[in-house]
């Protein structure tokens, strides 16, 4: 018997482009379906389950949906239930531990990001949940095949600015990493359909990793569109709305972003736990949280570098 052709579309998506702290996520999921990929059909089935633009299913403080999906992907990916963040970036991250923590500059300023013990869910998620989303997901004809995440610390985002390299840029780059790994993956040229980066509006010339595209079109209305041999890439606004697989992009992204960003907090407030949970973004708590926990970076040795973005 014959196996059913199958559409294999790529979502891709940032979080964490413009906060104060934590890392910056890119994150590319690659979905599966029965039938020729509609756009609007697909969306439906995303918004009927609650998948979509992470901004809206996941504000801060409203995350156990978005956790409850990432765990059930995280836990696909890894053949195990994922209980720590370090285990959950073995399951997403295209990069292992080891070269995550290796732009740290001492053992003194790393314990901010990977010392904190924690233990998964931490915002009221829960596994059964999501492994209940994925299921009607596939009952829809979609499978989430595959789901990375890059990640850029501060430190490495303001190490890039030292050298000419701004976020935007940065951001891209992730992209690029991604889509080669999801291309590497699947063994074929791949569809990928990607957020817009910032305020970017011709790409064609920023490309580092993938070779030089060929501009498909480049306009308002549709966005910005080119094609590789690894893969045909679409920059669209509101591509996390519009797009079911960036929205699961979206959604996984904000998870692993907020675990990172949690876990710096959790780790200053076990040592002044008057410090506000702070979500990184430029907000007064967030500025409350800065300024309170400079005396514990002054006597911690924690390089300023890795603990706030300069821009």
């Amino acid at each position: 018997m014959v196996a059913s052709p199958v559409t294999r579309v790529v979502g891709v998506d940032e979080n964490g482009l413009g906060p104060r702290l934590g890392p910056l996520v890119a994150t590319a999921a690659t979905l599966c379906f029965r039938t020729a990929y509609d756009a609007e059909r697909y969306r439906k089935v995303g918004f009927d389950l609650g998948i979509g633009d992470s901004k809206q299913t996941g504000a801060f403080g409203k995350m156990a949906h978005i956790e409850s999906l990432a765990l059930a992907v995280a836990e696909r990916a890894l053949g195990k239930e994922v209980r720590t963040p370090d285990a959950l970036l073995d399951a997403i991250s295209i990069d292992g531990r080891l070269a995550l923590r290796a732009p740290c500059p001492s053992d003194e300023t790393a314990q901010q990001c990977w010392s904190e013990p924690m233990r998964l869910p931490v915002f009221g998620g829960e596994l059964a949940h999501g492994k209940d989303l994925l299921r009607q997901l596939k009952k829809q004809g979609v499978v989430v095949e595959r789901v990375r995440s890059a990640l850029a610390c501060p430190g490495v985002l303001n190490d890039a600015l030292d050298r000419g390299v701004n976020k935007l840029a940065m951001d891209l780059h992730l992209f690029e990493r991604l889509i080669a790994d999801a291309h590497a993956a699947a063994g074929e040229q791949v569809l990928a359909l990607c957020g817009q980066v910032g305020g970017i509006k011709r790409y064609q010339d920023r490309f580092a990793l993938l070779e030089e595209p060929r501009v498909l079109y480049e306009d308002a209305e549709r966005g910005r569109a080119y094609e590789t041999t690894q893969a045909e890439l679409r920059f669209e606004v509101k591509a996390d709305d519009r797009h079911l697989p960036v929205g699961v992009a979206s959604m996984v992204g904000k998870y692993v972003r907020e675990i990172g960003m949690r876990r710096v907090v959790q780790f200053y407030r076990t040592l002044d736990e008057t410090l506000p949970e702070a979500s990184g973004y430029h907000d007064s708590v967030t500025r409350r949280f800065v300024e309170e926990s400079a005396i514990h970076r002054k006597r911690l040795k924690i390089a300023t570098p890795c603990f706030e973005r300069r821009k």
